[in-house]
């Protein structure tokens, strides 16, 4: 970990999208006095499971997988974290153990705010604590949807999906470069399954592999065959 210049919230690659940007002028420059900026190489962690959280992260640059160990040792990719999202908040509201870990897929830089600036915000700034209500429900439903998916949707569709997903989150970069591991991670199957059925995609041409990486060269059709199954 290396410490970084800090960046103003509204120079950040996701200030549009983020949580942060509800901020008052005075809460802003608060925020800027409080926080600091690290820097990450791809597959260093950012916490670790069962650590006791002091304060919120946010990615700056980069991409940040969050993941659980599951009853078989197998790492478990919960979510991506992108330029503009936190990560860490439910276990810094609750005061617990965090019950996830989170560790950076390529180079990253992630921003921390101190657990009391985060508090200060809570109390004092009503549309940053709706934010915070309307995150913890979404990754409730995300996890809904993904226990469903997972219990219905076939591999195939899943996997499908997913690309869609990291297309997205990989904005502006032409390639996705998670590893087979973690897209298998990401969707609840083996590395091997992975692999079989991102061969047999770019046999049908949705998508371009270059060595380790994967080009979405067509969406519509990935989109076909994930809501084929819904």
């Amino acid at each position: 970990m290396m410490k970084l210049t800090q960046p103003a919230c509204k120079f950040c690659k996701g200030s549009e999208s983020s949580l942060f940007s509800c901020c008052t002028p005075e809460e802003h420059e608060k925020l800027g006095l409080a926080k600091s900026c690290n820097f990450y190489k791809k597959g260093q962690p950012i916490f670790q499971e069962n650590s006791m959280p002091v304060g919120l992260y946010c990615v700056s640059e980069g991409l940040v997988k969050i993941t659980k160990l599951g009853s078989n040792g197998k790492e478990q990719i919960l979510r991506i974290a992108k330029p503009g999202d936190i990560f860490g908040y439910q276990s810094l509201i609750k005061n617990s153990r965090y019950k996830a870990s989170s560790i950076a897929i390529e180079d990253s830089s992630i921003c921390f705010v101190p657990k009391s600036q985060f508090n200060e915000l809570l109390t004092n700034n009503k549309a940053f604590y709706d934010g915070i209500m309307r995150l913890l429900c979404d990754t409730i439903e995300s996890a809904e949807t993904k226990i469903t998916d997972i219990a219905y949707k076939p591999v195939r569709g899943r996997i499908a999906e997913a690309l869609i997903l990291l297309d997205r989150a990989f904005e502006g970069k032409e390639h996705i470069t998670l590893t087979r591991e973690d897209l298998a991670g990401l969707v609840g199957t083996v590395k091997e399954t992975a692999i079989r059925i991102i061969s047999e995609f770019k046999h049908e041409k949705l998508i371009e592999i270059n060595k380790r990486s994967i080009k979405v060269i067509n969406q519509e059709g990935l989109m076909k065959i994930s809501h084929l199954y819904d």
